[in-house]
């Protein structure tokens, strides 16, 4: 996209406003961020390959480069986290988790302290506090 207006700071700090609307905002550590023309999206790239987005209904998404990991907070609280290994966890806002192993065996951690797990032939094992 071509630069409409680019202006440097002392600090180092370096933007750029592109004629699309969006907004860049380069720091020195090598970390850049990213508004879109809607101003409700951002999206800031670390020096280290992480990457935060933020998305219009303020869902956050984070992604951790080195462990190859996403994790997403949604506005309700419910917190997803995905690993490279194909697991999956979902913690909930009232405490319980929900963990999807890569072999599609469902583990359910409940706050009372109960477990239950679904295996993949649809074997069903609780543990009881």
């Amino acid at each position: 996209e071509e630069v409409e207006r680019e202006t440097a700071h002392p600090d180092g700090k370096v933007e750029k406003v592109l004629k699309n609307g969006c907004h860049l905002t380069f720091f020195p550590n090598g970390t850049w961020k990213k508004v879109d023309s809607d101003g409700r999206t951002i999206t800031i790239t670390f020096f280290n390959g992480d990457v935060k987005k933020i998305m219009p209904d303020q869902t956050v998404i984070y992604y951790y480069a080195d462990a190859k990991t996403t994790h997403t907070t949604y506005a309700d609280g419910l917190e997803v986290l995905q690993f490279s290994n194909g697991q999956i966890e979902k913690h909930y806002p009232d405490g319980k988790k929900e963990i999807i192993f890569p072999d599609q065996t469902i583990k359910n951690l409940f706050t009372d302290g109960q477990e239950e797990s679904i295996l993949p032939d649809g074997t069903i094992l609780r543990v009881q506090r």
